[in-house]
């Protein structure tokens, strides 16, 4: 008798763990994701970039995902967009000893990629409303050479040319806590920023694959955006956002 009520025993505790396990399943978190494959490329020729549909800058367009969540103050968000992003800078100067509006000593060009998300409609930390910079590079080329060189002149110009060109893959986490339950919707966007700076001030110019001398230009894609339903529980230390 007493080995047939530990069987009993057993066998409904096995079943009380059996039952429990989509429990625990459903527990441990949820998870959403958004791939774009189309490709920046960087010409091993030129050093341009372009998209493979031609267009300039943005291969892929932004992501947008849903996740729903349950009614717990526990439960946080964790966002990871990854990117590849392309660089693209051409800095000249020309000039010669004659001097005139014409001769320069420096020029510079900045490029830049800024990624921005929202989660239903507002910032996610750390981007607080002006996003979270991806990439960036200043380039600037200066010389004193074309006022010394008698070959320079104002007729026929010395010319000097800075190029340079990356492309890299960027990932950052951001932190969506206590976002209660319900369906969440994620964007993750992103914007180029390009500009030139010579004797003559600071010109902002579209991020544009049509690369001619003193440009600048920007490039995204493929990328990624992955969402992950996390729990904060008491016993562990509160998430922080400075």
């Amino acid at each position: 008798m007493r080995s047939r009520l530990l069987a009993v025993a057993a066998g409904a505790a096995m079943a009380i763990a059996l039952s429990a396990l989509p429990a625990l399943a459903q527990s441990s978190g949820n998870f959403t994701a958004e791939v774009q494959n189309a490709a920046c490329m960087l010409s091993d020729g030129t050093g341009g970039l372009s998209c493979p549909d031609g267009s300039d800058g943005n291969c892929i367009g932004s992501f947008s995902t849903t996740i729903k969540t349950p009614n717990s103050s526990q439960t946080a968000l964790l966002i990871t967009p990854s990117l590849v992003t392309g660089l693209f800078t051409d800095t000249n100067i020309s000039g010669g000893n004659g001097g005139g509006k014409n001769s320069q000593t420096s020029a510079s060009s900045y490029a830049g990629i800024t990624v921005k998300v929202d989660l239903d409609g507002s910032p996610v930390a750390p981007d607080m409303g002006s996003g979270v910079m991806y990439d960036a590079r200043f380039q600037e080329i200066s010389t004193n050479l074309f006022s010394v060189i008698s070959e320079c002149t104002t007729a026929t110009p010395c010319n000097l040319n800075l190029l340079l060109s990356t492309l890299s893959a960027h990932s950052f986490n951001f932190v969506a806590p206590s976002v209660g339950g319900g369906d969440h919707t994620v964007t993750v966007s992103w914007t180029l920023s390009c500009y030139t700076v010579s004797d003559t001030g600071v010109t902002s110019i579209s991020c544009s694959q049509v690369l001619g001398s003193t440009s600048a230009a920007g490039c995204a894609g493929p990328g990624s955006v992955t969402v992950e339903q996390v729990q904060n529980f008491s016993q562990d230390s509160g998430i922080s956002i400075q």
